[in-house]
């Protein structure tokens, strides 16, 4: 799969900047009532964050909201009948807040007339992609109100009003993050004005700097948090007004009709959707792994859901489905191993499933099991140690914790989140059903049901998701809320949340208003306490809105077998061509009555040796894919005509190896100085060879690009009379067996523009031994190839010069062409300027890289490690690291660990961690702790002492154990080993991949 491997975030203690208290002491001090200097600009810009900025966002401001428009109030029906007296209690002075709807008012009111106001602004939680055009859509909103309209924008959240850290919104800032991801303009935090002092201390920031209004933007806990600031404000009389905007990428903020969605979620969805997409095409291209991944989503399971609809896995877990039907552990892991066996069974040892990171909270006994710890360990005297847990748990919790694999349990234990409850991104759910999974199935292995083979693959997405840029949808939608807050605050109104709706419709006939947040409350235990809260929107399985669950219930049992993946692609922001850039959710869409697109039909796979032939038509791509296949390549001068008689080829300068190595490469090879061979636009017409067969193979890993090379090779052979391009199925292993395919121009059409190796696969990476030489040899003889191309990397271009020279010698006619192909880019020399696949790789994770570093800059608390796949070793001591510098180059992270140089340096791993300690101290001088921090892959064995640890290891049978490898090591690898923690030794013993 294309993309950083695995993201962790680590927690550094904190040092407070010099010239302010940290955030333990605000509330002992004063506030602040004058601005802080502005000094979180963006330093720099991508292309594509360029073109953006530059996009009008009066486009996407709804009709209505144009002039002055007229406030219709209506009378808001509570969520609960059962909570409202409650709830009114609760909020005597701003529970009767009616519910708000705009229409057209009178353009002919000058703006002059209108009295200025001023207006705070705050983002409060979890990063969403689109905050920042909330913020432009208020800004814009009140300078229409009036020119002279000013805008406060409160730093790092909610203690931010509190403390009265604040700055002044000019239009500077404001046009340097239009359109753009994350929430780093002016930083969030998942505070919460709760005390007395807070509030008091907010009113009378509020109050020194002559707010009229603030705008919270915030997911569920802000906006009521909110609500509660508006009455507090109201009942002491203070004339800030207080709104909020519907924020959470969860999706688990919507009342229909008026709230259909939160912002923030289309744009992670579809972040996650592309990564989905990317890990099915990688299994349809290998099929040898199970992709796990775990979605983020906290308790809802609305995420999941829709990147399922979106990306169509064999199987998609949702956390409500599994409450309603009491699911236990063991029944999911069951129905999971029957589909595992079952396709199986059909030649399938791969696929796809989806979960959501709440997962694990519906089942019953973890339920009863979370919910009890989450009481104890906020109850007085209960740590958060095994020891101490299962003193204070019911004999029944109590037993089930112990059942737990060692890592879940430690993790159950870690930090609570700010409402006290178990922080599930932190638990990893996939890696447990993995583990039963695999159970069970060695279980029916020995009862001899299940013969296969069950290889996981883990990913958990999540924080690359909260930060991108938003997406055409998302930077509409949130520019329409922000412009609805400033449109309530102008008319005076407090306690309501924005609402844009009629979505389904082009931008300019939204329909805009706001409702009152008590009337969307109901009370709810939290940290021991009922507290009035938004409800929840979960994933409806029935009733009103439970559309998108019935569609995926259509879907759902041929999903388990027939791989129907739907790849949709990088976000597009193309509105003019690409249809695809203005899609809203497909779940939105169900729930406001669109209908379903049904499944395309799939042909029956064709076992072909080791590999299933599975061809796709045109018509089951997705829309994008579609799009792509009408985009024309684009080929230099010489090849513009796709004909080879066009092509005039000339031989050039003779080649040569070094030469301190010349004598030892004639023992293998007959010709080391070849001529290198120039095509050139031919003036006139070249003779073409009739009757060409030409064979191709996928012998390297995955990378993009691959069947365009597949395209262009069909493209131009249809210039030679009766020839033909033969495709081996299964890669290296298709072309000893001889399983292969015509490649015509209709079949290529629907791959076209698509990303892995699906239409062929591949299978082992190698080509060496004379028995596989003899093979090849006599597959192209009995085929009559003209000639064999072999796609690949480093090592698949030395097994073609081996093929080549083996040929020449036994007098095969056969012409063997290698293609540079691999993401790793280990190919580039003085003859290749790029290897296929490397662009596209580094693009896909540098835009992971990115959407992090935002995210970090946003919340500006976390330290993020990405690891960075490595190329291979071939030839070389270390791997290489090409794709994380050309990712850095990109992204401009805090730090590169690259191996070429840690190898260089001979850096011992204390040498390593005291320049990564170095960096982190450095920037929290300056009150940056916060940071990015890209790791290459093969940096563990560039470090001297793991790498004679791992060359002894490599020399063992794995997968091993600690006491198995212990006594075959030698004594200062025998102690390095044991110093390493558990985790990590693991990973050093599992089995080794091919």
């Amino acid at each position: 799969p294309l993309g950083a491997r695995a993201s962790q975030r680590a927690t550094f203690p904190r040092l407070p900047p010099a010239d302010r208290p940290n955030r333990g002491e605000a509330s002992e001090m004063a506030p602040k009532t004058e601005p802080t200097p502005y000094t979180r600009a963006r330093r720099a810009y991508s292309a594509l964050q360029k073109e953006r900025l530059s996009a009008e966002c009066g486009a996407y401001l709804p009709a209505v909201l144009e002039g002055c428009p007229q406030a219709i109030k209506k009378q808001a029906i509570p969520a609960s009948e059962k909570d409202a007296e409650t709830i009114k209690g609760l909020f005597p002075s701003t529970y009767d807040t009616p519910l708000v709807e705009f229409t057209a008012g009178s353009n002919g009111e000058a703006a002059a007339s209108r009295q200025p106001i001023k207006v705070g602004v705050v983002l409060s939680g979890g990063q969403a992609p689109g905050g920042h055009n909330v913020i432009a859509g208020i800004f814009d909103g009140i300078k229409q109100w009036n020119p002279d309209s000013e805008m406060i924008g409160f730093l790092d959240g909610p203690h931010g009003i509190f403390s009265g850290n604040f700055v002044e919104i000019t239009s500077e800032i404001m046009d340097g993050f239009r359109n753009t991801g994350g929430f780093d303009m002016l930083g969030s935090g998942r505070h919460k004005i709760e005390t007395d002092e807070q509030f008091e201390n907010s009113m009378a920031v509020c109050n020194a700097i002559g707010l009229d209004g603030l705008v919270v933007i915030g997911g569920d806990d802000s906006n009521t948090n909110g609500a509660v600031l508006a009455e507090y404000f109201k009942k002491h009389g203070c004339k800030t007004k207080v709104v909020g905007a519907p924020k959470t990428i969860d999706g688990d903020l919507k009342c229909p009709p008026h709230i259909p969605i939160s912002f923030g979620f289309d744009t992670a969805c579809k972040t996650y959707a592309t990564l989905v997409g990317n890990v099915a095409v990688d299994a349809l291209s290998a099929q040898k792994y199970y992709h796990i991944v775990r979605l983020m989503g906290r308790s809802a399971s609305n995420i999941a859901l829709e990147v399922a609809l979106l990306t169509r896995p064999n199987a998609c877990l949702l956390g409500e489905e599994v409450a309603r039907d009491k699911k236990s552990l063991r029944d999911l892991t069951v129905d999971l191993a029957d589909m595992i066996q079952e396709r199986s069974k059909a030649g399938k040892d791969y696929g796809v499933i989806v979960l959501p990171e709440g997962l694990i909270e519906f089942i019953p006994e973890f339920e009863r099991l979370m919910s009890e710890l989450n009481d104890k360990l906020a109850s007085p005297g209960v740590e958060a140690t095994e020891e101490s847990v299962l003193k204070a748990l019911s004999p029944e919790n109590a037993e089930c914790f112990k059942y737990l694999p060692e890592f879940i349990r430690a993790q159950l234990l870690l930090d609570r989140d700010p409402h006290g409850n178990v922080q599930v991104t932190k638990i990893e759910t996939e890696k447990l059903l993995a583990a039963t999974v695999s159970a069970e199935l060695e279980q029916r292995r020995a009862a001899g049901s299940y013969k296969g083979s069950f290889k996981a693959q883990f990913h958990a997405y999540g924080y690359e998701g909260r930060a991108g840029m938003p997406t055409i949808f998302d930077a509409s939608y949130c520019y329409a809320l922000g412009a609805t807050a400033a449109t309530l605050l102008a008319h005076g109104l407090t306690g309501l949340i924005a609402s844009v709706k009629n979505l389904l419709a082009p931008a300019k006939e939204w329909q805009c208003g706001g409702v009152p947040v008590t009337s969307l409350c109901v009370i709810e235990r939290r940290k021991g306490k009922d507290k009035p809260v938004i409800k929840k929107a979960l994933v409806e399985l029935e009733g009103g809105m439970s559309q998108p669950y019935a569609a995926y219930m259509k879907l759902r049992s041929k999903l388990r077998m027939v791989d129907a993946y739907n790849v949709t692609g990088p976000i597009q922001y193309d509105m003019k061509d690409c249809k695809a850039s203005t899609d809203i959710p497909i779940t939105l869409q169900l729930e406001l009555g669109k209908d379903a697109a049904p499944l395309s039909d799939i042909p029956a796979p064709k076992k072909m040796g080791e590999f299933l032939y599975i061809p796709q038509s045109l018509e089951a791509r997705s829309e994008l894919q579609q799009w792509r296949t009408k985009r024309p390549h684009q080929v230099p001068t010489s090849l513009q005509e796709k004909s080879i008689a066009a092509v005039q080829v000339s031989e050039v300068n003779a080649t040569m190896c070094a030469e301190q190595d010349m004598s030892y490469m004639r023992k293998f090879f007959s010709s080391i100085e070849a001529p290198l061979l120039e095509f050139k636009a031919s003036e006139g017409r070249t003779p073409v060879p009739a009757n060409q067969r030409i064979g191709v193979a996928f012998c390297g890993r995955q990378a993009p690009g691959c069947h365009d090379l597949l395209c262009g090779m069909v493209d131009v052979l249809r210039s030679s009379s009766s020839s033909k391009v033969l495709g081996f199925v299964g890669g290296t292993h298709g072309l000893f067996e001889k399983q292969w395919i015509e490649l015509t121009p209709e079949l290529c059409k629907a791959y076209a523009g698509t990303g892995g190796l699906e239409l062929l696969g591949r299978t082992v990476d190698r080509i060496k031994s004379t028995e596989e030489l003899e093979k090849v040899r006599k597959v192209c003889e009995e085929l009559e190839l003209t000639g064999l191309v072999l796609i690949g990397g480093a090592r698949t271009n030395t097994d073609a010069a081996y093929v080549a020279e083996h040929f020449k010698k036994s007098g095969a006619k056969t012409a063997i062409i290698g293609v540079p192909c691999g993401i790793e880019g280990n190919m580039v020399n003085e003859f290749v300027e790029a290897s296929v696949g490397f662009d596209s790789a580094a693009k896909a994770v540098a835009q992971l890289v990115g959407n992090t570093a935002i995210d970090g800059s946003s919340a500006r608390k976390y330290y993020y490690f990405l690891r960075i796949m490595d190329g291979a070793n071939t030839g070389g001591r270390t791997s290489s690291s090409h794709l994380a510098l050309e990712v850095a180059l990109q992204t401009k992270p805090n730090m590169l660990l690259l191996t070429e140089e840690v190898d260089e340096k001979r850096m011992s791993l204390r040498e390593l961690v005291k320049e990564v300690a170095d960096m982190v101290a450095g920037r929290a001088t300056d009150g940056n702790n916060f940071g990015t921090i890209l790791v290459a892959e093969g940096l563990l064995a560039a470090i001297p002492e793991f790498r004679s640890l791992i060359n002894e290891l490599e020399a063992l049978p794995m997968p091993s154990t600690p006491e198995k490898v212990l006594p075959e090591l030698t004594q200062w690898s025998r102690a390095l080993f044991q110093t390493l923690p558990d985790f990590i030794q693991r990973e050093l013993l599992l089995e080794r991949q091919s």
